[in-house]
């Protein structure tokens, strides 16, 4: 079973006439259509709130959308949370066909900064393929998702609030990451490769950490919070040229963590495929480096996408030049 249209977002609709902040129906809001009710806040004795599931939601909806087993709350935060998934489920649900588990690099032009409208990434446009096929993604960024209409693989309704709303410019660089099928989670750049942050993102912009993890989960706390809060979780990424010393370009994305923490060993995992470099005064050998460099076969111009995890792992990703896509190796 599929969901035809996805929700956008939920809403809290007041009992008409309530002086109360929090009773009322929360519901949730399609893509085209009417609001569903998804569940009711009601006051019980002793004036306790009560959040419980809408019965009628949960029989339409219940074999599709995954709703769990407990549909009654007592603490608002935990409704919010499972209005959230439901969100993020009918995007899931709602088409059966989909775009792969991959990264993807967009470039902003002096055009495109200021257009209401996006051409996708190169290598993404193939999973959009159809002349007026019309299709919902919803791009998340940090604990804020946008529902984005494409057709012709343009990026249509609702770009032009994206856009707007991180104050992206010319030369910024987008990396959508595909989580599965239209959920895509975007990472921004500035025009000197630094991540840009909002206020919607600091800790919560996350969800791309755990990509290509083949070996179980990443440890996220195994740091005192004082140097998580330091530790820049991504450094950058650069476009290669054939005279850059990539030792020494990565030396100088990773230097304040090789600095601050003393660090003698770097680990650096692609996959299920790793590399141990040490370091030495701050800098990486450059015997243990090479064989990961050579690893790569970088061409001119692809884009280096280089994270430091909290656990102290470096991340790579590297985006083709060809047509701004990952390059897959045997070993993602």
């Amino acid at each position: 079973m599929v969901v035809p249209v996805p929700f956008r977002r939920w809403v809290l609709v007041k009992y008409r006439g309530s002086q109360t902040i929090l009773g009322g129906f929360y519901c949730l809001l399609p893509i085209q259509g009417q609001r569903v009710i998804a569940a009711v806040a009601s006051y019980r004795h002793g004036g306790q709130v009560e959040y419980k599931a809408y019965s009628m939601f949960v029989r339409e909806y219940g074999d599709v959308l995954g709703l769990g087993d407990n549909l009654v709350w007592a603490v608002r935060a935990d409704l919010v949370k499972w209005l959230d998934a439901l969100v993020h489920n009918s995007f899931l649900r709602y088409s059966t066909p989909g775009v792969d588990r991959c990264w993807y690099l967009r470039r902003i032009s002096q055009f495109l900064a200021f257009a209401p409208t996006m051409l996708l990434p190169q290598g993404l446009r193939s999973s959009f393929e159809g002349i007026g096929r019309s299709t919902w993604i919803l791009l998340r960024h940090g604990c804020k998702a946008w529902p984005i209409q494409v057709v012709d693989a343009v990026m249509q309704n609702g770009w032009r609030e994206f856009r707007i709303a991180h104050g992206i410019a010319p030369n910024y660089k987008l990396i959508f990451m595909c989580e599965r099928k239209w959920i895509f989670n975007v990472i921004i750049f500035d025009e000197n490769d630094i991540e840009v942050s909002y206020n919607w993102t600091m800790l919560a912009n996350e969800h791309w950490r755990q990509f290509h993890v083949v070996q179980g989960h990443l440890i996220t706390g195994c740091l005192p919070s004082t140097i998580l809060s330091n530790l820049p979780l991504i450094k950058s990424g650069y476009c290669c040229i054939p005279e850059v010393n990539y030792l020494q370009e990565f030396q100088t994305r990773l230097q304040p963590v090789l600095e601050d923490l003393n660090l003698q060993t770097i680990s650096i995992r692609m996959g299920n495929k790793s590399w141990t470099i040490s370091v030495d005064n701050g800098d990486l050998n450059a015997a243990m480096f090479n064989p990961f460099l050579n690893a790569l076969h970088l061409q001119v111009h692809d884009y280096v996408f280089i994270a430091m995890l909290p656990n102290l792992e470096v991340r790579v990703v590297i985006l083709d030049a060809g047509n701004d896509k990952e390059r897959i190796y045997d070993w993602l």
